[in-house]
């Protein structure tokens, strides 16, 4: 693995399923179990679940939302990024569930910007520039559609913070982390804005 690693991030396509939603629940630090736990039926596992929302054509965590970075065919990092475009309003955000309140609330305050939902590399390729590819990726995609900022939010505790600090990304906002069932030591959560100036 790895003698044949490319810099240049491609779009994912549906056969990438699995692996993306491998990558989610690393960039999540296991988040997207718990939420999944929450959809499974029958005798369904988790890891089924996440491939079948990667493999969806439509919604956040599609694959058509997502660029990769392969090892040979192998997927071995992921970004999946797209336009924040409405506020959701008091009236929705009620209905959110408590575990995504402090995520929609951050969400509101960058509307409208490109949205870097989810980032991760397997362990054995990071550090080698997988990140940073996929980012300046999804910074083309914000500059071509636009979109004067790109915004992500991550935990406190996530060492890839270092990352999107050296790649131009400033603590904007941060909200507490509702737990909820999810076993993470962070305290808040932090939204990440990249200016992208005049475009």
């Amino acid at each position: 693995m790895l003698d044949n690693l490319t810099q240049t991030p491609e779009p994912a396509t549906q056969d990438d399923a699995a692996r993306l939603a491998e990558l989610i629940v690393i960039a999540g630090d296991g988040l997207p179990l718990v939420v999944w736990e929450g959809m499974r039926q029958g005798d369904e596992s988790l890891m089924d679940i996440g491939a079948a929302r990667a493999a969806r054509e439509t919604g956040g965590f599609s694959f058509r939302n997502a660029d990769v970075i392969r090892d040979g065919g192998e997927v071995i990092s992921a970004l999946v990024s797209y336009p924040l475009t409405e506020k959701t309003s008091q009236t929705d955000l009620a209905t959110v569930p408590e575990l995504f309140k402090p995520l929609v609330k951050l969400e509101n305050l960058v509307v409208p910007s490109w949205y870097v939902n989810v980032l991760a590399t397997v362990k054995a390729a990071r550090r080698r520039g997988a990140g940073t590819a996929l980012l300046s990726a999804a910074e083309t995609r914000a500059r071509a559609g636009g979109y004067q900022h790109l915004s992500l939010i991550t935990g406190d505790i996530n060492p890839a913070r270092s990352l999107y600090e050296s790649f131009g990304f400033r603590v904007a906002a941060q909200e507490s982390i509702v737990k909820d069932g999810w076993n993470y030591a962070g305290e808040n959560w932090l939204l990440y804005v990249k200016d992208l100036g005049a475009v």
